[in-house]
């Protein structure tokens, strides 16, 4: 079966205003250890193949590897943080199969 490449982004919405201590200590216990714990789990099977929290913002950013996109939107809908989070997925191509097509064109042309 072959599997395909997908960028995932999930980021927390703006706050309407700005959290209390205590909502924000509930945030990272109920989200966002929760769902580091399980991205690290999913990057030591081989599912995540890089990633990482997103640098001067609230979220993560990964490379997953699935079989199909609905297998992609199993593992991402049982992430903690994913009821909270805006999700942004892109499935990614490889160069050697986009230098094919434009090689295509050309020939076609």
């Amino acid at each position: 079966m072959t599997s395909h490449d997908y960028l995932v982004e999930m980021t927390f919405a703006p706050f309407s205003s700005l959290p209390t201590p205590q909502e924000v200590v509930t945030l990272a216990e109920r989200f966002a250890l929760p769902t580091l714990e399980a991205l690290e789990k999913l990057t030591a099977a081989g599912r995540i193949l890089a990633g990482g929290p997103l640098l001067a913002a609230v979220g993560f950013s990964f490379i997953a590897r699935a079989a199909s996109p609905e297998e992609l939107e199993e593992r991402v809908t049982c992430l903690p943080i994913w009821p909270r989070a805006r999700t942004r997925v892109v499935a990614l191509g490889t160069f050697e199969r986009r230098a094919a097509t434009i090689r295509n064109r050309i020939l076609k042309a």
